[in-house]
């Protein structure tokens, strides 16, 4: 099984906002991330602030699969 199969998911503190985990979880990549988010928890969308222990699906962030290797020795 590949790991492309599985999803993952956060639960959100008290007072937590998406674009708070977007920016824990993805860091610099946070501004390009958090439309993939909102889109992934579309149901949560609506809310400002999110319910506390609400279960957040985090999008796959493939930049990191396909980061360029670099090959130390011929």
């Amino acid at each position: 099984m590949s790991s492309a199969q599985y999803q993952r998911t956060i639960g959100a503190t008290q007072n937590d906002t998406l674009d708070a985990i977007a920016y824990r979880v993805y860091a610099n990549r946070s501004v390009e991330m958090l439309p993939k988010l909102i889109e992934s928890n579309i149901s949560y969308s609506p809310f400002a602030v999110l319910p506390a222990q609400a279960l957040i699906t985090l999008p796959n962030d493939n930049a990191a699969a396909a980061a360029p290797t670099i090959k130390l020795w011929d």
